[in-house]
This record gives structure tokens, C-alpha cells and sequence, in this order.
């Protein structure tokens, strides 16, 4: 039996072309209200550059951003970026290691990075609808289609889990910067994501397609 977890760790194998190419973790803390992701290669090509990167949000009751820092360590990019969100004055600030330099820009008041929403839906909290997804002051939109429970197998067992299907679209067609690696694929206009969540507590399985080429992500541990 699957019991309820307050705060955890996840760890899941990214697969493409049937090998795995990376280990993504995730600590969730629904607590302390943050999240961290980590996704570091396990296999290298030129599909799938070598990569160890970490994204770290603190977030508030509302799975709005507060803090929220990336370090990037993929192949030719060494950087960390540190955003911090003032809902109250609806701007966003911007701090990078790599140049020194500090960057404001406005946002608006239901607007979150990609990986506070992506809590959010995890938590349960982001049925059917559309959400605005901030990467470095482009705003874009995320839609999501909420669907009934289905039994979804994994090298843990089996779950029941809600499925998501989420689609990023740039309804405004401006370029966002570029990012990093793990964003940049995620975020790109039309792209799709599906992901299985269980009991509103953490993702047992996801689905997206990177150039084309399907890319799995199965749970393979848990634990508080």
C-alpha cells in the first residue's frame, strides 16, 4: 500500500531510442513549500549533450514563485541564475552569476516559473485550464488537460494515477531566451508533455518528444 508523503524524493530514468540518458530526482517538501530538480546525464551524444543541472524553487500557498535558482552545467554553459518574483510591485528580478549583472522585468500576478507549475499540478491543484508560464520575462501559455485515473505501470509497481496532458504554446510568438537545456526542449511552442501523477504527491511517469524523438521518464525510487 502506498501511503501519503509530506516530504519525499523521486528518482526516474529519462529513456530515448531505448537507453536511458539521464537520472532525474525530485525533492518536494509540501511543508517547507519547495522543490528541487535535478537532472544529470547518464549517457552523452550529440542528441544528448553531457548535463548536471539543478533547479531549486521556493514557492508560496498559491504555488507562486518566490525564489527560484538554476544551476547550469551542460557541456559549453557553466552559469547560475537566481530569480526573485514581488507579486506586490509585479516584478521579477533577475541575478547571473556568469556576467554579475541584475535584470528587472514585469510580471504578472498569476504568472510562474515552469517548475512551480509543474508542483502545483503534481499537488493536484491545476486541473483542466490554461497557465501562464514565465521564461525570462516571455510569458507563455500552458494548457492543460486534466483526465480520469488509470492503473500505469513502473519499475515500482503499479499505480493509480491521474493523467495530464500539458501543452506550451508562445501565443505571442516571442522568442524566449534561451534558458537551458531542460527548459528550452520542454518549452518549445506546441510542445507536449504527458504526465501520470499518483495521489496528488509525486509524477510516476512522463512523456514528451525532444526533435522528434519520444523520450520516457519512469519512477524507479521513492522515499521520504
Amino acid at each position: 500500500m502506498h501511503s501519503f508523503l509530506a516530504a519525499f524524493t523521486s528518482d526516474y530514468y529519462m529513456k530515448a531510442l531505448g537507453m536511458n540518458i539521464a537520472r532525474i530526482t525530485i525533492q518536494q517538501d509540501a511543508k517547507d513549500a519547495d522543490i528541487e530538480i535535478r537532472v544529470k546525464s547518464v549517457k552523452e551524444s550529440v542528441l544528448f549533450p553531457q548535463i548536471n543541472n539543478i533547479y531549486s524553487i521556493k514557492y508560496n500557498d498559491k504555488f507562486l514563485p518566490l525564489d527560484y535558482t538554476r544551476i547550469i552545467r551542460q557541456h559549453s554553459v557553466n552559469d547560475q541564475v537566481s530569480v526573485n518574483y514581488n507579486y506586490n510591485t509585479t516584478q521579477a528580478t533577475m541575478y547571473r552569476s556568469s556576467d554579475k549583472s541584475a535584470t528587472q522585468y514585469p510580471i504578472l500576478k498569476n504568472m510562474r516559473d515552469v517548475y512551480s507549475f509543474l508542483a502545483k499540478v503534481i499537488s493536484g491543484s491545476a486541473g483542466t485550464g490554461v497557465y501562464l508560464i514565465d521564461v525570462n520575462g516571455v510569458c507563455l501559455q500552458a494548457e492543460v488537460i486534466q483526465h480520469s485515473s488509470e492503473k500505469v505501470k513502473t519499475p515500482m509497481g503499479e499505480y493509480a494515477a491521474i493523467p495530464y496532458e500539458i501543452t506550451f504554446h508562445n501565443s505571442k510568438s516571442i522568442k524566449p531566451p534561451y534558458v537551458d537545456m531542460v527548459t528550452h526542449n520542454m518549452l518549445q511552442d506546441n510542445n507536449k508533455l504527458n504526465l501520470w501523477v499518483y495521489n496528488n504527491q509525486f509524477p510516476v511517469k512522463a512523456t514528451f518528444k525532444k526533435k522528434a524523438i519520444n523520450c520516457y521518464c519512469d519512477l524507479i525510487s521513492i522515499k521520504q
